[in-house]
């Protein structure tokens, strides 16, 4: 049952948000001109505006406004992501596709959706923008009916785990009709119901290329159905995608020695092994399908709030970025309205290292690890960061081969150097791409990375006059039991 003070709320919220709304801001990639005079957004793609976000964990953050002010006052934040459940109408509750425990997208559904409209209300009386955060395509047995699946028709939740990948995730389907119909449906009820200055989602993505057996799908007969639409040749695909792994897996000694001696991309020794074009095809089309589900949410998102809600997805940085499905061309393309990277060192970078230097290990006799590694760190462009060269282990910081991951460990070899030379060099990257035609706001770690390494981030944002960035989570910037 809706109280009064809830009915108050959706009053406050349409009246503050009905002088951002206007037509030509439908038609921009993020570029409102909406000021804090006029109503939300205040900063949220506003030409100029720096933006400094942060995650927030439980509506109690929100207001503690002890908390709040020291985001304000210490690091200049104005804008927040949350992700509550949200209550979600019986016809979306019936058509969701991995329920009833989880809401595809939705993060989850509540029967009092009042906590939602108190954070959006607390933001907005502070001048900050509000996001409210989904999130994407990473489930487990829950999804098994929209699961991607590979060329042999394998799902994803069926393939093995590969040693030394940090991804336990595995990627549903985009090219599902469910999906395509649900999904632009889920988010615009979200933005007409809550008015949040953006929708942002998470984990819309495959999962980082340490996993590589992502890079074999979604081939199911949807997204064969896709590829035929869209002018691609799947069968020239599929043949050229098999032939890849087939060469992959009796490469010889040689071959990865003159591949360590060159700088040969990862897209470059994949093409080469795969003898054929259709291999940069695949990824193409697998980012196609991807964008384009993006772009559908995104208009739809814009089309119910008439241009005043943005849209953002996260993404990998630029060398990630199509191996996870994010053809960052397809972004400008309208698919998001920022370029919101994430900035996990170890799951979505450096694995991929260690993982991939492994695998070619376990394929190619007499294959040793330092030639892998050279190999496999060129490949990304990372060989000059000063990752460990002997043991692959040493790469994502384990005492042994048999090891288990420990972010500590990791960090305490990886930060400060290695942690700034990286987000320095794949930062610097998606500048040089963008040319200033989306925003750029990167995460910058506030637990994992220390104070120190965090204001040289910060600086390193502002040095490339990117567009400001977003704090995960505060713990080594702010200490709360001194506030």
């Amino acid at each position: 049952m809706r109280t009064q003070e809830t009915i108050k709320r959706r009053d406050f919220l349409s009246r503050t948000g009905a002088a951002a709304i206007g037509a030509a801001a439908a038609l921009g990639y993020g570029n409102t001109t909406t000021s804090a005079e006029s109503g939300p957004p205040f900063v949220t793609g506003v030409p100029g505006k720096k933006l400094v976000g942060s995650y927030m964990y439980s509506l109690d953050d929100i207001l503690d406004d002890k908390y709040m002010d020291a985001l304000q006052d210490k690091l200049g934040v104005n804008v927040i992501l949350f992700s509550p459940p949200i209550k979600l109408p019986k016809h979306l509750l019936e058509k969701n596709p991995i329920g009833p425990e989880r809401t595809l997208c939705a993060r989850a559904h509540t029967e009092d959706d009042s906590g939602v409209f108190k954070a959006v209300e607390a933001a907005h009386a502070r001048g900050m923008d509000f996001w409210l955060y989904y999130t994407g395509h990473h489930y487990g047995e829950e999804s098994r009916s929209i699961m991607s699946e590979n060329f042999d028709g394998v799902k994803f939740l069926d393939l093995p785990r590969v040693k030394y990948s940090l991804e336990n995730m595995r990627t549903a389907c985009f090219a599902k009709p469910i999906v395509k119909e649900f999904e632009p449906e889920v988010f615009s009820y979200g933005a007409k119901t809550y008015q949040p200055d953006a929708m942002y989602v998470s984990h819309y993505r495959y999962t980082n290329p340490s996993w590589w057996h992502d890079l074999f799908g979604c081939a199911c007969p949807y997204c064969q159905e896709e590829a035929a639409s869209l002018g691609y040749d799947f069968s020239a695909m599929k043949k050229a995608m098999k032939r890849l792994l087939v060469s992959l897996r009796s490469l010889d000694r040689t071959t990865v020695k003159h591949a360590a001696e060159t700088r040969l991309t990862l897209a470059d020794f994949l093409t080469m092994l795969g003898d054929d074009n259709a291999v940069m095809d695949w990824l193409y089309f697998r980012a196609k399908v991807v964008g384009n589900q993006l772009k559908r949410i995104r208009g739809a998102v814009h089309s119910i709030s008439n241009g005043r809600t943005k849209f953002i997805s996260d993404t990998h940085n630029e060398t990630c970025s199509l191996y996870v499905g994010h053809n960052h061309a397809e972004f400008i393309e309208g698919a998001s309205d920022a370029f919101h990277t994430l900035s996990w060192c170890a799951f979505q970078h450096v694995s991929a290292v260690a993982a991939w230097a492994n695998q070619l290990c376990g394929w190619v006799d007499g294959l040793d690890e330092p030639t892998a590694i050279k190999a496999v760190s060129r490949f990304f462009g990372w060989d000059d960061l000063g990752l460990p060269e002997d043991r692959i282990h040493k790469i994502i910081g384990l005492d042994s081969p048999g090891g288990s991951f420990n972010a500590e460990k990791f960090y305490a070899m990886f930060n400060d150097k290695l942690t700034v030379r990286l987000l320095r060099h794949e930062w610097t990257k998606l500048a040089a791409f963008n040319r200033g035609r989306l925003p750029i706001h990167p995460v910058i770690k506030g637990d994992v990375f220390p104070e120190r390494v965090g204001r040289e981030l910060m600086d390193v944002a502002d040095d490339l006059d990117l567009t400001g960035y977003v704090f995960q989570r505060t713990d080594n910037l702010i200490d709360r039991d001194k506030l």
